[in-house]
């Protein structure tokens, strides 16, 4: 694996908008309000409210350089929750514990038959169990992107099948919409779904906005916020909820300020830093949408590269909240030592204790901490 999806965000191959392949289409289909089990399913889970029980990320080894150190930085942090970790062979599962050591955490294996990347977030979307039922359902996308000309990715397709064949309380459902995981920030009240998702099923699986948004909801449980501007690239890369209706939004001109020229232009990011104006407004525009919406909204330094695709963001981090305390396990970067600490004392200012992982050689792959970890349940 030496990509991620980010880089061909809506560039939508033929064969994923002619269908996915007979077998997984087998799966239940949730679509025009259909819910399969619909009696057992709740609403989308929160990415900053409650507690983290279970977690799911992907290993191969050929992704050694770019998820070994967020990965070891992420699990050796963790509490005493269980992470399931999707292998192609039990023996790539025992190097990653190797290349892990120590843990407080569990760290399950779970062998699949079909290729996978290391990228886990954009595959599925967890739904809460609702009333008195214990299962949570994992709804997957129609297809995924690049599935016909990355195996590995065609494999990714099935993640959520795989899951729910190997573990007790966990469906799998498959929606009649095109979306990636990180198209998503929520709380337990409101999703905020990029401009993105929106491009890839208007005039394909929907014939206007209005319907996507009652679509959306009703798959969700959730109000649904579509940003009609913002960056090409995943919710997690620019902004993040972060619990008592505040969300937190990339601000690339706290970061230019906070730099020297010199320093600025050291930053190691694709094309050099871009603090263009139309960049800024970009993520002023994202601030200002949120607003609109009845967030609080704060801001927080992030470095865009000129390349669209590279950012040091201190967004795309994975959120817990447990006895009393809410912990951000917030992405660094070598080189970019004013910025993590700026954007650490942001997060303490919420309430946050943080736990620095380091995404350096993850985010030249146009993905940080949150594209490698899902979250399967929240108490």
């Amino acid at each position: 694996m030496t990509d991620h999806p980010h880089s061909n965000l809506i560039r939508w191959p033929l064969g994923i908008l002619l269908g996915v392949a007979a077998a997984l289409l087998a799966m239940p289909l949730l679509g025009n309000g259909s819910q399969a089990k619909a009696s057992t399913v709740g609403a989308l889970q929160s990415d900053c409210d409650g507690t983290i029980s279970e977690l799911v990320i992907h290993y191969t080894p050929d992704s050694f350089a770019i998820v070994s150190v967020p990965y070891r930085d992420f699990l050796r942090q963790l509490p005493a929750v269980k992470v399931h970790v999707l292998v192609r062979r039990l023996e790539d599962f025992e190097h990653l514990k190797a290349l892990v050591g120590d843990t407080t955490c569990s760290l399950s294996p779970l062998v699949v038959n079909h290729g996978i990347t290391s990228w886990s977030r954009d595959r599925w979307l967890a739904l809460h169990p609702a009333g008195g039922a214990r299962a949570v359902t994992l709804v997957a996308p129609q297809g995924e992107l690049g599935a016909d000309v990355w195996p590995a990715r065609k494999g990714d397709e099935r993640a959520a099948e795989s899951l729910a064949a190997a573990l007790v309380d966990v469906n799998a459902a498959r929606s009649e919409l095109y979306f990636d995981g990180g198209d998503f920030v929520t709380d337990g009240e409101t999703a905020f779904v990029t401009p993105n998702l929106r491009r890839r099923n208007l005039g394909l699986t929907v014939h206007s906005d209005a319907e996507l948004k009652r679509r959306l909801e009703r798959l969700l449980g959730l109000k649904v916020v579509l940003l009609d501007t913002a960056l090409d690239h995943h919710a997690g890369m620019y902004m993040m909820a972060t619990g008592n209706r505040t969300v937190l939004v990339g601000d690339p001109r706290t970061a230019r300020d906070l730099l020297t020229p010199v320093e600025a232009a050291a930053l190691p990011l694709k094309g050099g830093v871009d603090f263009s104006e139309a960049t800024l407004a970009a993520f002023d525009a994202v601030a200002e949408q949120c607003a609109r919406a009845g967030y609080r909204v704060v801001r927080i330094p992030l470095a865009p590269g000129g390349d669209g695709r590279t950012y040091f963001t201190y967004l795309n981090a994975i959120l817990d909240q447990r006895e009393g305390r809410r912990v951000v396990y917030a992405p660094t970067f070598d080189g970019a030592g004013r910025l993590n600490a700026a954007a650490a004392d942001v997060w303490k200012s919420l309430g946050y204790e943080v736990r620095p992982v380091n995404c350096t050689s993850s985010y030249r792959h146009f993905g940080s901490l949150r594209c490698l970890v899902s979250v399967l349940r929240r108490g």
